[in-house]
């Protein structure tokens, strides 16, 4: 396999190709910035012949949030079809798997704005090595001690969540909640409140959700920027262990990001002790608007 070749291959083609070479040390593999971080890390850790020792990711401090904010997909390819997700979701899940983020073009980037900029790294990669270079072809990331490290959403989640960096205008919170949400109000909510800035910039949130109308379901709830979706993620009689949430359970991290009053935001789309109290057949005559569920999950290659 020709280099061009590699580099237009998929992510099993690329660690296959790795494995039939002869041992010689450390090799460096490119990830493309639209493919999927889970797929290669499950590619090159799967496999006796192939240690994944470090995933290092490059961000361009002059550009970061406004790719953060673009709203434009990438195609995914599986063996069903094709589907299309967020670039912007792209872009934070390599930062968030990363072990080693190195940041450059931040020689023009003002003080204030770069202490935002790392802080918020460290908080999507709380275990990341976060360095400042001035080219990423120069640069050589140092050795860590683990090779992948859950998002930073997660460690939220599991009340762990201790970033190395901290600026006051950088946070994040935990949403707890057991009852699920009205879609009808939780639909509008994403569309007028999320984006417009009144709580703050909502930079990342991630978790797990319920809808009323959709009982049984639990739904992957994924935020970057401007683009959210949610999907489903499993079904409570699929499994004999407990399930991943018995309500809302979200992480929010963000700048300048009022917690209190998103909060309220999102408790004003669950449904209210009266609406609680009625039967399920009741729940599914809700105004949904969202996309139709299926249970099918998709494996990223």
């Amino acid at each position: 396999m020709t280099a061009s070749a590699l580099r237009r291959a998929s992510v099993n083609d690329a660690a296959a190709f790795v494995r039939d070479i002869p041992a010689t040390g450390r090799l460096v593999v490119e990830i493309p910035a639209d493919a999927a971080v889970e797929a290669a890390i499950g590619a090159f850790t799967d496999d006796e012949c192939v240690r994944l020792a470090e995933l290092v990711c490059v961000v361009d401090a002059g550009t970061f949030f406004e790719d953060l904010m673009a709203e434009d997909y990438v195609a995914a390819s599986y063996a069903d079809g094709t589907l299309y997700v967020a670039r912007a979701l792209r872009l934070v899940q390599h930062v968030e798997h990363a072990s080693t983020v190195m940041v450059t073009g931040w020689g023009s980037v003002e003080t204030r704005d770069l202490s935002i900029l790392l802080t918020t790294l460290s908080h999507l990669a709380p275990a990341a090595r976060i360095s400042l270079e001035r080219s990423a072809a120069t640069a050589t990331p140092a050795p860590h001690s683990e090779q992948v490290h859950q998002p930073g959403w997660v460690h939220v989640l599991n009340e762990e969540h201790d970033p190395h960096m901290r600026d006051a205008r950088v946070t994040a919170f935990r949403y707890e909640r057991l009852h699920p949400f009205h879609p009808g109000r939780l639909h509008r909510l994403l569309n007028d409140e999320f984006g417009s800035g009144r709580h703050g910039a909502i930079i990342r949130s991630a978790g797990f959700c319920r809808l009323a109308t959709r009982p049984g379901l639990v739904g992957r709830w994924d935020q970057v920027g401007q683009m959210i979706s949610l999907e489903p993620l499993a079904r409570d009689d699929d499994s004999p262990t407990p399930p991943l949430a018995l309500g809302q359970d979200l992480a929010f991290i963000g700048i300048d990001m009022d917690a209190v009053a998103l909060s309220r935001a999102l408790d004003a789309a669950l449904l209210d002790d009266e609406e609680l109290l009625t039967d399920v057949r009741t729940w599914m005559r809700f105004a949904d608007p969202f996309p139709q569920w299926t249970t099918h999950v998709h494996s990223d290659d």
